[in-house]
């Protein structure tokens, strides 16, 4: 990791980082896979966090994807009481 010290803040850039474009559409694309999906919530989440892990990406890039697949999933959940 790489540290970049901005306007007296200090922030960590990831080899390799995922652009947030990327991530956006992902979290929109995601969000839509678990609403208009006939399976559980959870079914859904194991799904892709498998198809996340079985890549052959940076570690680093698998993070990023996966914190987006929490915050979707926690998010939703929440709201449909599955939490």
């Amino acid at each position: 990791m790489n540290e970049v010290i901005t306007e007296n803040a200090v922030s960590w850039i990831f080899p390799g980082a995922v652009p947030l474009q990327q991530l956006q559409h992902y979290r929109e694309t995601l969000a839509d896979n678990f609403i208009n999906s006939d399976l559980e919530y959870l079914e859904v989440y194991g799904m892709q966090a498998n198809a996340i892990m079985s890549t052959d990406w940076p570690n680093e890039n698998k993070f990023q994807y996966l914190q987006v697949l929490d915050d979707v999933f926690t998010d939703l959940a929440d709201k449909a009481g599955c939490l």
